[in-house]
């Protein structure tokens, strides 16, 4: 008897310090690349060992120099506005303060922000693996399969000649809070489900120093409209270790999920990668 050979299931692909992750077990099983489950909301990916331990401790610390200086602040002025003045809605999270990087943190975060993009950019041009920690940079080519992933979430494969756009949020104000940001959630604390709307998101895990927690995904084609709850149960759960960063597409439905004791920190942004188109001009 001939079996159907109109498509072959593959399994969820891996290479060197990243794997990629089902959502949909069935439907991504169908599919022909990662770059196409990827861009169809049907799996993620873990990069592994993004981060180093500096660089963790350094964007935790200057998010919490800011809380720490906000909460003062607001027991001065007998008020409690420290949510709304880190650029987060109410209406989406609980427990959860969300601090812009570019806007409310030092320098030295700053620059450890401009080295996560240029990492995971390089990573996906195929340019070099990024850097483990207390060794020599790695320098071989990236597998074909995330240039494909590349070009399927972002439209195009030139990262070199393009503008990133950030996802940007207004406060109670109106001020307009761009990400990428520092996420701290204390107990309690969770992130309603939503998707991000931009290209690609980038979420790195910052410390273990909690329990519970961790980021819920959801089958794309779930149409609920249940975003104040849990009450879904998640398709797949990801509790990555500290140093780990987690890439999704667009239309990813997700959640933070609440955390039962200690504290969570994220770095976390949304961005499109917008190629730029310029009229050649004369030299």
């Amino acid at each position: 008897m001939l079996q159907d050979s109109t498509y072959s299931k593959r399994k969820e692909a891996s290479g060197q310090g990243w794997r990629e992750h089902f959502v949909n077990q069935l439907a991504a099983s169908k599919t022909q690349s990662v770059g196409e489950a990827v861009s169809q909301c049907l799996s993620y990916v873990t990069l592994s060992n993004f981060a180093s331990v500096d660089e963790m401790q350094i964007l935790h610390q200057a998010a919490m120099d800011v809380k720490i200086q906000s909460s003062n602040s607001n027991l001065q002025e007998n008020t409690n506005d420290g949510t709304h003045v880190m650029g987060a809605t109410v209406a989406a999270h609980h427990n959860c303060t969300r601090y812009s990087v570019e806007q409310l943190l030092n320098s030295n975060a700053k620059e450890i922000s401009a080295l996560f993009l240029h990492r995971l950019l390089r990573f996906l041009d195929g340019s070099s693996h990024w850097e483990e920690e207390g060794e020599e940079e790695v320098c071989e080519p990236i597998e074909e399969i995330m240039l494909e992933l590349g070009r399927m979430v972002f439209g195009h494969a030139d990262w070199t000649d393009s503008t990133v756009k950030w996802y940007t949020e207004p406060d109670h104000t109106g001020t307009l809070h761009p990400e990428p940001k520092v996420n701290i959630y204390d107990v309690g604390g969770f992130f309603k489900k939503h998707e991000d709307g931009m290209d690609m998101t980038l979420l790195v895990v910052l410390n273990d120093s909690f329990a519970g927690g961790g980021t819920a995904f959801y089958c794309h084609h779930d149409d609920d409209n249940d975003g104040e709850s849990v009450s879904k149960l998640p398709d797949r759960v990801e509790r990555a270790e500290s140093g780990t960063a987690i890439i999704w597409g667009a239309y990813m439905k997700h959640m933070g999920l609440p955390i039962t004791s200690g504290q969570r920190s994220i770095f976390v942004g949304s961005f499109d990668l917008e190629e730029n188109v310029e009229n050649e001009s004369n030299v």
